[in-house]
Order: C-alpha cells, then sequence, then structure tokens
C-alpha cells in the first residue's frame, strides 16, 4: 500500500516544485505579474525579485525537509501559518482598494490549495488526523453537494460555453452569490483530490497509482485557475474569460479527473460487480462531460452533469465504506 509517508513526501515535493516554480517566474520577470494581472507596473521591481528569491527559498526547504521527516512539522508549520496570513493580507489589500479582487488566482494556488494537506501532515499520528481521515468519503461528498447546489441553484444561469450580454448581466446582478458558488466549487475540487489520494493510499504501491495522482493534481491546477477566473474576473471581465475557463474547467479538470479515476478503479481489487460498474459509470460520465464541453454542447453537459453528480455523490459515501 502507498504509506502516509509516502504521500505526505509527495505533497512536500510537489509544494517545493511549485515555490521554486514561483519564485524564479518572480525573480526573472518581476513586471510579468502586473501584466498578468492588468495592474501599473511598479516602480521598485526589485521588491518583487526578493519576494521570489524568498519563495523559491521556501521551495529549496521544502525539498529538503521531504526527505527527512523529522523536520516536516516545524517546517510545514510556518509554510502553513504563511499561507494563512497571505490571504488574510490580501483581504486587508482589497478592502483598502490596494488590490483588485482579480488578484484571487494568486491566492488560491500560491496558499489556499495547500491548507488540507499542510495540516494534515502537522495533525499525523494523532486522534483528529484519524478521524479526518474516516471522513473523507462523507466530507467528499458533502462539498461534493453542495457545489452540486450551487450549480443547480445559483451558478448555472451563467455557466455556458458561450456567453452572452445577457449572461454577463446575470452575473453582474448576482455577482456575490456567484463568487461564493465559485468558492464552493473550488472546496469540491480540492476535496476530491484529497479523496482520490485517500483512495490511492489503499491500493497496492505502483506507479500506476501515482500516474493517477499525478493526472488528479493537473486537474486540480486547471480547475484552480478556471474557477478563479470565474470568480474573480466577474463581472467585468466575464465575456473574455468565462469561455476559456470553462473549457479549462470542464474539459481539462474534468477530464483529467475522470482518467484519474478510471486507473484508480482499474487498480483496486476485490471490488463486487456492482460497484465496480457504478464505478466505471461515475468516471465514464466524467469523460463524456468533457467531450460535451469538447465540442460546445451546452444541452449535452447539462444532461450528462446532472447525471454525473446524482451517481457521484453517494458513490463516494459507498465506495467510501467499502475501502475504509
Amino acid at each position: 500500500m502507498v504509506s502516509r509517508v509516502e504521500l505526505h513526501r509527495a505533497i512536500l515535493l510537489l509544494a517545493a516544485a511549485y515555490n521554486v516554480a514561483f519564485g524564479l517566474w518572480a525573480a526573472l520577470f518581476p513586471r510579468a505579474f502586473f501584466s498578468l494581472f492588468q495592474l501599473d507596473a511598479p516602480r521598485y521591481p526589485a521588491i518583487w525579485v526578493t519576494l521570489g528569491l524568498v519563495v523559491g527559498l521556501y521551495g529549496a526547504l521544502y525539498a529538503y525537509a521531504a526527505w527527512r521527516p523529522a523536520l516536516w512539522r516545524p517546517v510545514v508549520a510556518v509554510g502553513l501559518a504563511g499561507k494563512i496570513l497571505g490571504p488574510v493580507s490580501w483581504l486587508l489589500a482589497v478592502g483598502s482598494g490596494e488590490l483588485p479582487v482579480r488578484t484571487f488566482g494568486l491566492i488560491a494556488l500560491n496558499d489556499l490549495v495547500w491548507w488540507l494537506p499542510f495540516a494534515l501532515i502537522l495533525l499525523d499520528g494523532t486522534p483528529i488526523a484519524a478521524r479526518l481521515r474516516a471522513l473523507a468519503p462523507y466530507a467528499g461528498a458533502a462539498v461534493t453537494a453542495a457545489a452540486a447546489i450551487a450549480l443547480a441553484t445559483v451558478l448555472e444561469p451563467g455557466a455556458t460555453n458561450a456567453p452572452t450580454a445577457a449572461t454577463a448581466a446575470y452575473v453582474g446582478a448576482h455577482v456575490e452569490a456567484w463568487r461564493a458558488g465559485w468558492l464552493v466549487w473550488i472546496g469540491a475540487a480540492i476535496s476530491l483530490l484529497a479523496f482520490l489520494a485517500w483512495w490511492a493510499a489503499r491500493l497496492p504501491r505502483s506507479a500506476t497509482t501515482w500516474v493517477a495522482l499525478t493526472i488528479a493534481c493537473a486537474g486540480l491546477a486547471f480547475d484552480l485557475v478556471a474557477e478563479s477566473l470565474l470568480l474573480a474576473w466577474s463581472p467585468e471581465r466575464f465575456l473574455d474569460v468565462a469561455p476559456g475557463a470553462f473549457r479549462l474547467t470542464g474539459l481539462g479538470a474534468n477530464g483529467l479527473y475522470s482518467v484519474a479515476g478510471l486507473i484508480l478503479t482499474a487498480r483496486t481489487p476485490g471490488l463486487p460487480r456492482w460497484l465496480a460498474q457504478w464505478s466505471w459509470t461515475v468516471w465514464l460520465l466524467g469523460i463524456g462531460l468533457a467531450i460535451a464541453v469538447a465540442i460546445g454542447s451546452d444541452a449535452a453537459a447539462r444532461l450528462l452533469t446532472a447525471a454525473l453528480f446524482a451517481l457521484l455523490v453517494p458513490w463516494l459515501v459507498v465506495f467510501g465504506r467499502r475501502l475504509a
């Protein structure tokens, strides 16, 4: 089986790779961030270069600690503290008008996505961690159900591959609910990856299992970018970002999650026939949804989304109980 030590090491190595990549980007191209988020060019870009170097050093520390479990708690504790203070500072900057909401994508990728895995590393070996692992299927089902409800009630009128002025007007009239709905979807994406990792930890150790998790991580990256665009660039730039964002989440993220799920299903021994068929159906519906988004069929995408969530939410509970 894939051990928790291996999963935690993988988390730290992934955090190291991300921090080093971000640090190099910020240090070598100090004006790129401001151009990407359409901000005024900085008067002193050297400050951003320094920030990039600090972030990169965090990455080097994560990589060093990944192979030394004795260092995990202090290193991760400092890292998590920074990833909590980052969003707090961002909220203060947005509230004061220093930064626009559209910079939320930076907070999602740099900070929010790491809260759960870093917290689990810190809690490892405690009764709280054991309870959290036991709740993984139920938490995943609850957050996924909340995302489905948000889609059906708030997001659906604006969720289209071909947005129009009327669609943009709807988003503008419901911007707070729209943003809250996509925030729930970000939570659902993170919880799905957490469930897939929990599932992988119960399978025989193999390179194929790690390939599935890598694919799922790529899916989460697509989801975070897409949902951050929809959350933070609306309503002002909704018509510009929505077509690409919906393809990123519907085709890229959903397709990758489904491929990862198919691989893990194939690697899971001893499933009853009915549960195996249910599992294959869930992930094949996900592939069908990705195809519907690729060809631009809103009607097919809505039908497949409804079928997918109707099967996925109870499947998370039933399948999770079986694995547990």
